[in-house]
């Protein structure tokens, strides 16, 4: 009995540094272009500084980055034209595609949502992960990239989140990058928090 309950309590810790390492492990990313590069589905807007965030529709982790990419609306009120790139790679049908995480985006206020077939846009952009965002100016310089959450499916104050605001309140920042957490944007099934805690 006593050697069950001490496995069992290993098994639990195990666990739990498993979910802990997964959520704390950035992920790829690539260096996005110092100007604007054009865009096929992203149009900037006249005198205002253009966000960008790229999300894969089945990576659950990445509600938390819509929630803090509405979070930094919020805070800059109407000095950013924002954008959710959703990823729809192909052969996928539109219920894969169409998922929680797309509707979440759909439903926030002021961000346009478009569908990136088979990440084209993605790609221009360096973006490798669910969650990276940029932020360009009004004049097209490259201002912010990287992500906007502490961890994956982490939603609160993060520095990340907190250069943005900076930047677009000031122009400044202490830093004009920061890592991505998130799911992989060509993974088509990824392991996400739902079942890291599943595993647990």
């Amino acid at each position: 009995m006593a050697a069950a309950v001490v496995a069992w309590v290993v098994g639990i810790a195990w666990g739990l540094q498993k979910i802990e390492s997964y959520a704390s492990t950035p992920g790829a990313e690539l260096a996005a272009p110092g100007q604007w590069p054009g865009s096929a589905l992203v149009s900037p807007r006249s005198g205002r500084a253009t966000l960008v965030m790229f999300i894969h529709p089945q990576c659950s982790c990445t509600r938390a980055s819509l929630a803090e990419l509405q979070a930094v609306l919020e805070k800059t009120h109407d000095s950013v034209a924002a954008w959710v790139v959703v990823l729809e790679p192909n052969g996928m049908n539109d219920e894969w595609t169409h998922s929680s995480t797309w509707k979440s985006a759909q439903a926030m206020s002021g961000v346009t949502v478009v569908m990136d077939r088979n990440g084209t846009e993605a790609d221009r952009f360096g973006a490798l992960t669910s969650g990276h965002t940029v932020l360009y100016s009004a004049s097209g310089r490259l201002e912010f990239s990287g992500g906007i959450t502490a961890a994956r499916g982490h939603v609160g104050d993060n520095t990340g989140a907190q250069r943005v605001v900076s930047l677009v309140e000031t122009g400044k920042a202490d830093s004009n990058s920061h890592e991505v957490f998130g799911c992989g944007l060509h993974d088509p099934n990824p392991l996400n928090d739902d079942h890291a805690h599943t595993a647990l």
